[in-house]
């Protein structure tokens, strides 16, 4: 029998790196690669730093870095200070504060910082409040102020229907595009009325109806109302995240093939045009009424002031026509 021995580099295990990196990693252990190869082939220092596009000295504190500690020391290393700012508060003081917080804990730091002035005699920085709290709360020490509220854990919305969330830089580009659509409540002579509204952006035309309530039914009796008053098809429809735009209301997108896109959470901006539009009709109609405080006469009194806002009304985005004037406009310019 012939035994036959390999050579002893084959039983040699390698230590291979099988961490992940990003791919900035990457990025830069390449460019350490070409810089080397250029280099050898003749170019310049100057040429290769160039051709890699990046400074001497990085290159040369990088390479020091993975030579030290392989791919690992490519990663962008950590921007905090070595040396960090130390509270200029004692034990005194933070014990003052923690205090107040437990007998008070739905309060904030302005209010904290006025109570312990008037019990305590102690004039402490509202901001040093501030840290004092943060770091409590970040050690477990005290509660934020959202835990008494129930609000520790917001569920996310699935989306596994017809409504869609709306992407970052979408927005309207024609008549009917992204329609926005809010409902707000408004206190008048006794009446709760759940105020509806939906305006074009692109046109600033809009439909508006208040009802006795703000459920999912009424939103799609609502969208019904926007199918017949626009004067032209509405393509796409957003709204916030509230139920009142769910169920019935996106069943009835669904059924009439319009995509219904919802806002991320806590970003209101995104329906500038309609929350201003709310504040618009706030202090024109409804602290403007004068009426009875009945369902009936709000409505019928509402839709003669969306008559005259879409009709008579200058808008200042619209260079002083009216939407109905400016929505003429374009279709004059239509080819």
């Amino acid at each position: 029998m012939q035994t036959t021995y390999l050579h002893k580099k084959v039983y040699q295990i390698k230590r291979i790196d099988e961490s992940e990196y990003s791919e900035k990693v990457y990025e830069r252990y390449d460019k350490i690669r070409l810089f080397q190869k250029l280099r050898k082939e003749g170019c310049s220092e100057a040429t290769a730093l160039e051709a890699i596009n990046m400074s001497r000295a990085k290159y040369y504190r990088l390479l020091k870095r993975y030579k030290a500690r392989g791919l690992a020391g490519l990663e962008d290393e950590s921007k905090r200070p070595n040396k960090l700012r130390k509270p200029r508060w004692d034990s005194h003081t933070e014990k003052m504060v923690l205090d107040m917080r437990r007998k008070y804990p739905l309060w904030g730091k302005y209010k904290l910082a006025v109570m312990i002035k008037h019990v305590q005699k102690a004039n402490i920085p509202v901001s040093t409040i501030g840290r004092i709290l943060k770091i409590a709360i970040a050690k477990g020490v005290i509660k934020p102020v959202a835990f008494y509220y129930g609000k520790m854990h917001f569920k996310p919305r699935v989306f596994n229907n017809h409504a869609k969330r709306l992407l970052s830089g979408m927005r309207s580009s024609g008549p009917g595009k992204q329609v926005q659509v809010d409902h707000m409540d408004v206190q008048l002579n006794g009446l709760s009325v759940k105020h509806f509204k939906a305006i074009c952006p692109y046109t600033k035309i809009v439909v508006e109806q208040a009802y006795k309530s703000a459920s999912s039914a009424v939103a799609a009796q609502f969208l019904k109302m926007m199918l017949e008053e626009f004067p032209f098809p509405i393509s796409s429809i957003q709204v916030d995240g509230g139920s009142e735009f769910m169920g019935e209301f996106e069943k009835g997108c669904k059924a009439l093939n319009i995509p219904l896109y919802v806002l991320p959470p806590r970003s209101p901006e995104l329906n500038g045009c309609v929350e201003r539009g709310n504040g618009t009709v706030k202090y024109e109609f409804y602290m403007q009424y004068d009426g009875p405080g009945r369902l009936d006469s709000v409505q019928t009194r509402l839709q003669n002031y969306v008559i005259f806002y879409n009709t008579t009304r200058p808008h200042q985005t619209l260079n002083y026509l009216t939407p109905k004037e400016y929505y003429s406009e374009l279709i004059k310019r239509a080819p």
